[in-house]
């Protein structure tokens, strides 16, 4: 069995299409899905130290337990808790990327942007 892991928002929307998109891009069996609201905003702004940390122990835990072979951190449109427009979404999740990436170095980390047809795009320059 091959996994790899999600750092999503809760919102329910965007569970499917990610997972669906993650399933193929990593050809993988399953999604380990670690979610939280804004979780780009969250781990690129890095204020709020209790969320992080729970953050990076959960994937710890995919990664070491399920053998993780990448990681993808997403931003979505309409967004509730990170209401920044796409661009500065982006710029989250590149940061989010910078900071998983000193954590996971031999990991592929990448970013996904979900649109407002809440279709997936990965996020170039990753």
């Amino acid at each position: 069995m091959r996994f790899c892991t999600v750092v999503n928002c809760m919102d329910g929307r965007v569970q499917l299409p990610v997972i669906k998109y993650l399933l193929k891009r990593f050809n993988v069996d399953f999604v380990d899905s670690i979610t939280e609201a804004g979780p780009n905003l969250i781990l690129s702004e890095q204020k709020d130290h209790v969320l992080v940390r729970s953050i990076l122990e959960k994937l710890k835990i995919s990664v070491e337990n399920h053998n993780s072979v990448g990681v993808a951190i997403v931003g979505h449109y309409d967004c509730t808790k990170n209401t920044a427009s796409k661009e500065e979404q982006i710029v989250h999740i590149q940061k989010a990327i910078q900071l998983l990436r000193q954590q996971y170095k031999n990991l592929e980390i990448i970013g996904l942007w979900v649109d407002e047809n809440w279709e997936v795009q990965e996020i170039q320059g990753t």
